[in-house]
């Protein structure tokens, strides 16, 4: 998907738009993600590691809708990160320390503006999936529950057009003991409940 086709898209249907009331928001966006490390082991040989996803720019879609409440909306969350999953010690299979790694996250929850407005500061919290799905469709693709919190600001560029800045924390939860990232026999589990990940974003919300 050419996420600049979605920003071109917004920036259009706004200076066609009039200044009517609004109770829904479509937000394409652009980030950037930092993460943790994994603590994983070697089932066979008991060895302890870590898996490393690379800091990279993520991008997504966002949709919020006006709730009763003045200053609650309902908010869906799609975000993707390409990346790569590295061992610092050991391989994933024979001669393969590194794999690529597309990240999905698919989160439905909440935001809350304290002043009762569509627009300045609030709070946001999503709860859904994430998708870890390597590049090489010989290893596993992987699905855990996460949950994302965070914050930020929307600045009102008119009634129908806002700038959104997002700051959010994205954990995923992992079955310690469970399997990762897998080719044909898998050697390597998780031992660690979850890592956590850090998104800055940016992007144009429509009204309508």
């Amino acid at each position: 998907m050419n996420f600049k086709q979605p920003f071109i898209f917004t920036t259009a249907l706004s200076l066609m738009s009039t200044s009517v009331a609004a109770d829904i928001g479509i937000t394409p966006f652009m980030g950037y993600r930092v993460g943790s490390s994994v603590d994983i082991e070697s089932s066979v040989a008991s060895t302890q590691d870590q898996i490393k996803f690379k800091d990279s720019a993520s991008q997504g879609l966002i949709l919020n809708f006006d709730l009763p409440e003045a200053g609650t909306q309902g908010e869906l969350y799609f975000g993707r990160q390409d990346t790569s999953a590295k061992l610092d010690n050991g391989v994933f299979a024979p001669g393969t320390q590194e794999i690529d790694v597309t990240i999905y996250q698919l989160q439905f929850g909440g935001l809350y503006f304290p002043g009762g407005k569509s627009y300045g500061g609030f709070a946001s919290g999503v709860l859904g999936l994430t998708r870890l799905e390597p590049d090489n469709s010989t290893y596993d693709t992987e699905h855990r529950l996460a949950l994302s919190l965070g914050g930020g600001y929307q600045f009102l560029l008119n009634e129908s057009l806002r700038l959104r800045l997002d700051l959010r924390g994205v954990y995923t939860a992992l079955d310690s003991g469970g399997s990762v990232l897998c080719s044909g026999g898998c050697e390597l589990t998780y031992r660690s409940s979850g890592y956590l990940q850090l998104e800055a974003g940016a992007g144009l919300v429509l009204r309508f």
